[in-house]
């Protein structure tokens, strides 16, 4: 499926942002279009945009064990298949921080009625993830790292592999501004099996100011259609934890200690 992807991805930032399907390009690319259209029926998935048809074309034919009626409700089904169960939800211990404008007025706790069972899952899997010593102490040199680079933001993706939780980080595709995050194309192999995309907040030591997903960020959610976080820099040994999803969803999971 590489040459699928590359065909939906190659686009580089732009990937990164909601953009309409071009139903035009389909005839050029018959096996691809005939991809996404039997997903589509099997999985009773409509896409949305280029990159929700790219999800699709990557489905293996194998059902999931629970009906999905979102594509992020199916990635999270992917990972929840492979991690073990994770721990019981629970509340954040440390007070909602102030936000960016694109949510500064938006509600951001676990009891919101949006929050479908998938996503309580999707956050649970992050939670028990973040109990992870050695997940924390990737996190935070992967915010040291980006502290360092002028150039971007950094990001990657949170997954199950084998036997443990694996933070993958890298700096973004685009090296020509600190204040964006442009995905690398191979993230998105990972994130169609599932793996939890992040990139983080981290200018600065303290980034309070703009705590979680930002106008952009939430716009790229309406691209990709899965959960994602953001990891806001507070101070040398705090991290800010937010997740989201399409639709505008944001959800405050408190912070983590270094």
């Amino acid at each position: 499926m590489r040459w699928i992807l590359s065909f939906s991805l190659g686009i580089g930032p732009v990937a990164c942002v909601p953009n309409v399907q071009d139903r035009s390009l389909q005839p050029k690319y018959p096996a691809f279009a005939a991809q996404v259209e039997k997903a589509s029926q099997a999985l009773g998935l409509q896409p949305l945009t280029n990159l929700d048809e790219a999800h699709l074309a990557t489905w293996d034919g194998a059902s999931p064990i629970v009906s999905c009626s979102t594509f992020a409700e199916w990635a999270t089904a992917k990972l929840a298949a492979r991690a073990p169960e994770p721990q019981r939800l629970r509340a954040p211990q440390s007070r909602p921080r102030r936000r960016q404008d694109a949510t500064r007025r938006r509600p951001l706790g676990l009891d919101q009625p949006q929050l479908t069972e998938r996503d309580r899952m999707s956050i649970r899997l992050v939670q028990t993830a973040f109990d992870s010593d050695e997940v924390r102490k990737t996190l935070f040199r992967g915010r040291d790292l980006d502290l360092q680079d002028r150039s971007t933001e950094w990001g990657g993706t949170l997954d199950w592999k084998d036997d443990g939780w694996v933070i993958e980080a890298a700096p973004g595709q685009s090296q020509a501004d600190d204040s964006v995050f442009h995905r690398r194309p191979s993230d998105f192999r990972k994130i169609f099996q599932g793996a939890i995309p992040f990139h983080f907040h981290a200018r600065s030591l303290n980034m309070s100011a703009v705590a979680g997903p930002g106008g952009t960020d939430l716009r790229a959610a309406e691209s990709h259609g899965v959960p994602a976080l953001v990891i806001t820099s507070l101070s040398k040994d705090r991290l800010q934890v937010d997740w989201y999803r399409r639709g505008g969803l944001v959800v405050d999971l408190g912070e983590i200690e270094r």
